[in-house]
């Protein structure tokens, strides 16, 4: 990988796992596929045709893959462009909740993000606030949202996790998800109302004492009851995590129109 580092694991999938990698003083998104991933050849050859796709798409407000190879372990890596190692969950963790403009222009570059995901056939499927990496001033950060087809990577069947490893937490499974139901473009509709919301009070809005209760507090809701302060925003989130999917919006372009609605 050039003389990379893997500074701290990011993230952990069924396939791949991301990490933070460092050369000199440049930062970069690394993932690697699992070591048992070459023993299977028929997932390992699907997997890295799903790598070489995902360096070719090419989107501002899309953090994918620019370099693919191998290792003389076989394990396949992906490389993207240099970041800056922070992500919006660790702004939400030092400063709290996110300026209402700010997240206003985050919801926008994610929705612009997701209608060229879903215009490629893919779902993003985990809009968390880690997959959301920081770039540009300190004093107006913008984010670029993390591609996770390889992290989520399924051919005709899939590679288990390692035991302990949690892929998607269940704060930010749609309904449908949690039922057992595989991603859809109007799940991604359902989390980026949950990132939202998150990023505007510094709280999950689904979240209980353990992942059992979360996933039963995810199935019995019917809205999400923002503070008075956030009142304008209130029709926004009901689109989104509305638990019906057919009466959310339809659209990544409908929810963009919804949000720079709230710019007025």
């Amino acid at each position: 990988m050039g003389g990379l580092t893997l500074v701290r694991k990011l993230a952990d999938g069924g396939a791949a796992e991301a990490y933070l990698g460092q050369s000199g003083t440049a930062h970069y998104l690394v993932q690697l596929s699992r070591p048992q991933l070459s023993l299977d050849t028929e997932l390992y050859g699907r997997f890295l045709d799903a790598s070489v796709s995902s360096s070719t798409l090419s989107h501002p407000e899309v953090l994918s893959p620019k370099s693919v190879g191998c290792g003389d372990d076989g394990r396949v890596w992906v490389v993207s462009d240099a970041i800056t190692g922070w992500t919006a969950a660790d702004l939400l963790r030092l400063r709290g909740p996110i300026p209402e403009g700010l997240v206003i222009e985050w919801g926008l570059a994610v929705s612009e993000a997701l209608e060229t995901l879903h215009d490629q056939g893919k779902v993003h499927g985990c809009l968390a606030p880690r997959h959301l990496h920081v770039f540009g001033e300190s004093s107006s950060p913008q984010v670029r949202l993390l591609d996770t087809a390889l992290l989520h990577f399924r051919g005709r069947h899939s590679v288990a996790p390692p035991q302990g490893a949690v892929v998607v937490e269940p704060e930010y499974l749609s309904p449908e998800r949690v039922s057992g139901s595989r991603g859809t473009a109007t799940g991604d509709t359902w989390g980026l109302g949950v990132l939202l919301v998150e990023l505007l009070t510094g709280h999950q809005p689904f979240r209980a004492s353990s992942p059992d209760e979360t996933r039963n507090l995810v199935l019995r809701s019917r809205s999400v009851r923002l503070p008075p302060r956030l009142a304008r925003w209130q029709r926004f989130i009901d689109a989104c995590v509305d638990p019906l999917p057919s009466n959310r919006f339809g659209s990544a372009l409908e929810i963009r129109q919804a949000l720079i609605g709230l710019l007025a």
